[in-house]
């Protein structure tokens, strides 16, 4: 049987130039990941283009799985931000339901189309990738906000089983954007999808 292999960072940086060294690096494996693939990330190449010692990269990752690991959870942490602030900013519009639903339908696009490359090098060749904690918790994580918005959108929206209701819709909608960002058809435009999800999610409330 294959070990699993070691996902963990060997410490967290404390003062700002030890931070602005691990930035580095997990930006430089991000746009390595995204632009050639998972089998170019190794962690001389890292470290060289990031202008790095290959021992400050060891102070702090223990492999290349671990620095790619942490590179994928800090994109799914600022995904999973630019989506609650998204929703924060949706609530707060006056344009109820439909011009909160469509802000919030477009901040989410945003946050996939702007790490797409990343995403789909992931999804496609990081063999390790649902053994990161904040992959394997983005479901629970992305239902958190959404009951958020329920709560805060109470007077407005109104379901049988607001619980279950909740939950279904925003499986169905993350799953639906996720899709169309990443393997979009070539007839079927952005502003097309939006549109059309935007009435379909209306027509459900």
């Amino acid at each position: 049987m294959t070990q699993a292999p070691d996902l963990q960072a060997k410490k967290q940086p404390r003062q700002a130039r030890a931070k602005a060294t691990v930035e580095a690096l997990l930006d430089t494996a991000a746009r390595l990941l995204a632009s050639e693939g998972y089998a170019a990330v190794t962690t001389n190449r890292v470290a060289e283009l990031a202008g790095v010692s290959i021992g400050s990269l060891y102070e702090y990752f223990p492999n290349k799985e671990a620095l790619v690991a942490a590179a994928l959870a800090r994109a799914l942490r600022e995904i999973v931000a630019e989506v609650t602030l998204g929703l924060r900013e949706a609530l707060a519009r006056p344009d109820q339901p439909r011009g909160g639903i469509d802000h919030w339908m477009r901040a989410m696009v945003a946050a996939l189309e702007q790490r797409e490359a990343l995403l789909r090098a992931a999804l496609r060749e990081v063999p390790f990738l649902w053994s990161i904690s904040e992959v394997r918790e983005l479901s629970n994580t992305l239902q958190q906000v959404a009951q958020e918005g329920r709560y805060k959108s109470s007077r407005l929206v109104h379901f049988e089983d607001p619980e279950a209701s909740t939950y279904l819709l925003m499986s169905m909608v993350w799953s639906a954007i996720l899709q169309a960002v990443l393997y979009r058809p070539p007839h079927l435009s952005r502003e097309r999808l939006i549109h059309t999800l935007v009435e379909m999610v209306l027509k459900l409330l």
